[in-house]
């Protein structure tokens, strides 16, 4: 295991046109209690195994083991902008409401724009911030197939 990398090991189902398909047990998904908010959970489709579709290295081939990590940096740095951001804009927004006008009309209303201000201001950080946002990547791995099941 790397340091700073959430992992999980995997199967490659294909490779095709350098993207592979990778079956990952989808109990990996509840292990790290990020459930379905993690850059993991959102790649992955399907019930009792989850499908990834990511970029091949090159020698990747059909049948082979791979660790598909994330890295716990970015994960952190995407949940600050994702959950404490946009609770401090709520107060930020609270605040301005409070000094604008006082009453409570005007502190919700702040809030509420503030709140709604952050949420636009983090899908455009997302968006055009290079790397915030984590990727599943493929890792080399030294499983052998006694340790997968399929279904």
């Amino acid at each position: 295991m790397k340091a700073g990398m959430i992992e999980h090991w995997g199967m490659v189902q294909h490779v095709d046109a350098g993207r592979a398909t990778v079956v990952v047990e989808r109990t990996a998904c509840g292990v790290c209690g990020h459930g379905g908010h993690c850059g993991m959970s959102k790649h992955a489709v399907g019930g009792q195994a989850a499908v990834l579709n990511l970029p091949a290295p090159s020698g990747l081939q059909a049948g082979d083991f791979v660790n598909v990590g994330l890295p716990e940096a970015k994960l952190t740095l995407a949940a600050l902008l994702g959950y404490l951001f946009p609770a401090l804009a709520t107060l930020a927004g609270a605040l301005i409401g409070i000094s604008a006008g006082g009453t409570e009309a005007t502190t919700a209303l702040g809030a509420a724009a503030g709140f709604a201000g952050s949420l636009v201001v983090a899908r455009f950080a997302i968006t055009f911030t290079p790397g915030l946002s984590p990727r599943p990547q493929l890792l080399p791995s030294s499983f052998s197939s006694a340790n997968f099941s399929q279904e």
